[in-house]
């Protein structure tokens, strides 16, 4: 008799009904969730307490003014003494309440230190916004292993190790909001600027997927997508290769209207995904546009990419870093008028 050999069952009608309604139902479970949240009232910023990182300057001075008008109290962290207090000085003409804190989040020694501070100032920590960055652009033969390990330490292992020394005391209290402002450069790696697109996009990667963990201890985490944005930051970013050119392409890319954003509105579009305690906040058409271009056809995308970056970015093999280079008097005329707008936005914004 020829022995009886056992088969894997093939999955039934019964199983994949079964698989398909488990489905259905974590879907009507998540629109339950959302229209549940969609129904909350807004959160109220007044009195609560704000620490941000890289907030004497750009984008976080812009974010401090906007939530210090809502009357949130707030915790200005940076490396200078001198931006911090001329922040906290100009907040402070307009009745909003700051206090400076001193602290270079590349360096993890000095965070557990900040974050005890500002819990001895303010008793506690409502909402952290992880902002501080820095740029730097140039074709990739200029950059060194070491322009790659400054941009993770500031824009993934600070934002990582701040929000991990601040955890604690938000699920203690069973409530808290974290902020992470990364980049459309995270999303889509832009030519050019591949330290800060790795940086980002670590971020973006850790702020997802710490969304979907802190929410079972009362925690929101909110990652917030920007395009460019006229902060005046181009003024302090690091050329390398062909300083003089690649100044001038990113100066007049990040503050022409329709290509870049006020600061201004997107530190309005910031407070208000907050309030609203959205997961995700994307600023700017063309951002939006381009990270859709990314997820519906990548291939294309790239190759787009890399046109560009083949026949219009400069390329070059010096590898020296410069901060805005002057440019030749006739470009020069040109490229002030463009960038007025930047130049407006650096001086209100302290950059």
């Amino acid at each position: 008799m020829a022995p009886i050999t056992e088969k894997s069952p093939k999955p039934g009608k019964a199983g994949s009904w079964l698989a398909l309604a488990g489905l259905c139902a974590v879907v009507v479970m998540g629109a339950k969730e959302l229209v549940r949240r969609r129904m909350k009232p807004p959160l109220n910023l007044r009195g609560k307490v704000v620490l941000i990182s890289g907030g004497s300057r750009g984008l976080g001075f812009a974010i401090a003014n906007e939530l210090g008008r809502q009357g949130a109290r707030l915790a200005l962290c940076a490396r200078d003494l001198d931006e911090l207090q001329d922040a906290c000085g100009r907040l402070a003409e307009a009745g909003i309440e700051a206090i400076p804190f001193v602290a270079d989040l590349t360096r993890q020694a000095s965070i557990q230190p900040l974050v005890t501070e500002v819990l001895s100032r303010f008793g506690r920590i409502d909402v952290l916004i992880n902002n501080a960055g820095s740029i730097s652009v140039g074709p990739l033969r200029s950059f060194t292993h070491a322009d790659f390990e400054q941009a993770m330490d500031l824009m993934f292992w600070g934002p990582l190790n701040l929000t991990f020394a601040v955890l604690p005391h938000m699920k203690e209290t069973g409530e808290g909001h974290i902020v992470n402002v990364t980049s459309v450069g995270g999303r889509v790696s832009i030519p050019h600027l591949l330290p800060y697109s790795c940086a980002k996009f670590a971020l973006v990667g850790f702020s997802t997927g710490l969304s979907t963990e802190a929410g079972a201890h009362g925690i929101r985490v909110l990652t917030v997508v920007p395009g460019l944005m006229r902060t005046g930051s181009y003024l302090n970013a690091e050329f390398k290769g062909a300083s003089e050119d690649e100044f001038a392409w990113f100066g007049l890319l990040g503050n022409l209207p329709g290509f870049s954003v006020a600061a201004d509105y997107a530190a309005q579009r910031i407070r208000e995904a907050i309030e609203n305690q959205d997961r995700v906040c994307t600023i700017s058409l063309p951002a939006k546009i381009l990270i859709a271009c990314e997820a519906l056809a990548p291939e294309s995308t790239r190759t787009v990419l890399e046109l560009v970056n083949r026949y219009l970015l400069p390329e070059s093999s010096r590898r020296h870093a410069e901060s805005g280079k002057a440019l030749n008097p006739v470009l020069n005329a040109v490229f002030q008028g463009l960038t007025a707008l930047g130049r407006n936005a650096a001086r209100d914004l302290n950059e």
